[in-house]
């Protein structure tokens, strides 16, 4: 039996299109294997780039567990089938407004410029945590603005409204949303597999010393 669901602030009961695409757990992996193992800047890098890439969603998070719950991890997307829970997660206060001043590029681009400038800041952050952190919430914040054709967020609010529509979506197939999913979760796979494989061959290699 399906738990039971706080509504939103509409009734509309519509469904919903699955979803599918670069999902969060995704922004923060390949984050982390940028902060960690591209530029190696140590695994306290690699952890707080994860958890920037993270923040932008983190509203949504909080919002589909107060308004849906436990249905959402027996039933994934399909438990959101109606717009009125959508509207409450994604677009309107408080979850929603969250989701959108965190999806703006504008404040991470702000503290970068403000961590650029102030040689304390850089000083402090010897290994590079703050710095990994802004890079994962500007980094999500730009994917998400290259891969919505729907449901967009102005990249430099509040400064500005503007949207744009991209020709490629993370999810919905008539904005060749399969080919994204499989795009971007094959060369996780990959890189995946790249990383264990450096790592057995290095544990080997030390094997030999010993």
């Amino acid at each position: 039996m399906r738990a039971a669901r706080r509504t939103g602030p509409t009734t509309d009961s519509r469904p919903r299109k699955a979803r599918e695409g670069l999902e969060t757990y995704l922004h923060s992996f390949y984050t982390w294997a940028l902060a960690r193992h591209g530029a190696r800047h140590g695994r306290a890098a690699g952890v707080a780039g994860a958890l920037g890439a993270l923040l932008p969603d983190v509203p949504a998070i909080l919002g589909t567990v107060y308004y849906v719950g436990p249905a959402f991890l027996a039933d994934g997307w399909s438990a959101m089938d109606s717009e009125g829970v959508i509207e409450a997660i994604y677009f309107t206060a408080p979850f929603g407004a969250a989701g959108r001043a965190l999806h703006s590029a504008l404040p991470p681009l702000v503290l970068l410029a403000l961590y650029a400038l102030l040689r304390g800041a850089r000083r402090l952050d010897g290994r590079r945590v703050g710095l990994w952190f802004l890079l994962g919430w500007l980094g999500h914040a730009g994917v998400d603005f290259l891969t919505h054709a729907e449901n967009v967020r102005p990249l430099f609010w509040p400064l500005s409204g503007w949207t744009w529509s991209s020709p490629v979506s993370y999810y919905d197939p008539e904005h060749y949303g399969r080919e994204f999913f499989r795009a971007s979760h094959g060369l996780a796979l990959l890189l995946m597999l790249a990383l264990l494989g450096r790592r057995v061959i290095r544990l080997n290699d030390e094997k030999r010393q010993v």
